[in-house]
C-alpha cells in the first residue's frame, strides 16, 4: 500500500479527529488543519501552502450553530470555495467532503442550504 499525505479541514473537530485516527492506524499520514492550527477555511494561501505535499484533501470543516463571524455561509459556503480554489493551485485532484442528511436548497434551513452549497462547490472540474 502506498502511503498517503491527506489535509483534513477541521481536523481537531469531532469527526476530523477520528478520522485522523483512522487514517493513521492505516499508515498514512494526517496533515490536520484547523482554526487553532492556522488552517483557517478563510485563508486560501495557508490553504495552499498546506495542501502542497498532500494527495488529497478530507474537506471535514463545518459549524452546527452560528457564533460571530462564524456563520454557514462563511464556514460551509466560503470555506469549500476556498478550500476547493486552494486545492485547484495545488494541483490536487481529489477532495472529499463531509456534508449533511437532507441538504438541499430552498428548504428554509440556513444549515442544510449551506451544505446543500458546498457540495455544488466541491467538485474539482477535471
Amino acid at each position: 500500500m502506498t502511503r498517503k499525505r491527506i489535509a483534513i479541514t477541521g481536523g481537531t473537530g469531532f469527526v476530523g479527529r477520528h478520522f485522523a485516527e483512522l487514517l493513521r492506524a492505516r499508515g498514512h499520514h494526517a496533515i490536520v488543519l484547523s482554526r487553532r492550527t492556522g488552517g483557517d477555511v478563510g485563508d486560501v494561501d495557508a490553504l495552499t501552502k498546506a495542501f502542497a505535499s498532500c494527495d488529497a484533501v478530507a474537506h471535514l470543516a463545518g459549524i452546527n450553530r452560528e457564533l460571530g463571524d462564524q456563520t454557514y455561509r462563511r464556514v460551509h459556503v466560503d470555506g469549500t470555495r476556498n478550500v476547493v480554489e486552494a486545492a485547484r493551485r495545488a494541483g490536487l485532484a481529489r477532495i472529499a467532503l463531509l456534508s449533511f442528511l437532507r441538504a438541499r436548497p430552498d428548504c428554509g434551513s440556513a444549515y442544510h442550504e449551506s451544505k446543500s452549497a458546498a457540495e455544488e462547490l466541491s467538485a474539482i472540474p477535471a
